[in-house]
């Protein structure tokens, strides 16, 4: 099982054998909910912070991850999958229905993808143990079964959801 509820950043950086912290990148701040008024240009910050999480990672390691890939159903692509189920359920699930920013962490032997939201946080034990939105999308399916680790900030009320991914 890929879902690790013990697991921290603490650890995750010594396992990646961490090197640099690297900008965040914002989606959407404030803590007020996506409404037509204001998607367009929270969904457009959205794109481009995936693109740009994507982007720089593909620079630094030299490796080909592709957001299309989870458009086509490669789940061989895990970062690919991890940036779009974890977003869409911040999209679709989360307070104020936007992530508030996608960061990263680079390791000489991995590295870490978190997405974050503000506002009230969701209990991913509960998620898990009871499959709870099993219809309703494919994350935690993803999460048991991708081959990275995938922890959380706190696996009784989360904010943030990482992904590490070992070379």
């Amino acid at each position: 099982m890929a879902l690790h509820f013990d697991h921290s950043l603490v650890k995750s950086l010594e396992e990646i054998d961490f090197i640099e912290e690297v900008e965040e990148f914002p989606v959407h701040q404030s803590e007020e909910s996506r409404v037509f008024t204001n998607s367009c240009n929270i969904i457009d910050k959205y794109g481009n912070a995936k693109y740009g999480v994507v982007r720089l990672i593909n620079e630094v390691y030299g490796v080909h991850i592709n957001l299309q890939s989870w458009v086509d159903d490669d789940i061989h692509d895990e970062v690919s999958y991890f940036l779009s189920e974890a977003g869409s359920n911040c999209l679709n699930y989360s307070q104020f229905k936007a992530p508030d920013k996608f960061k990263t962490w680079f390791g000489r032997k991995g590295f870490v993808v978190a997405i974050e939201q503000k506002g009230q946080g969701f209990n991913p034990k509960l998620v898990n143990e009871d499959d709870i939105k099993h219809n309703e999308g494919r994350a935690f399916e993803f999460y048991r079964n991708c081959n990275s680790k995938i922890f959380f900030d706190n696996s009784e009320d989360a904010n943030i959801v990482y992904l590490q991914f070992m070379f």
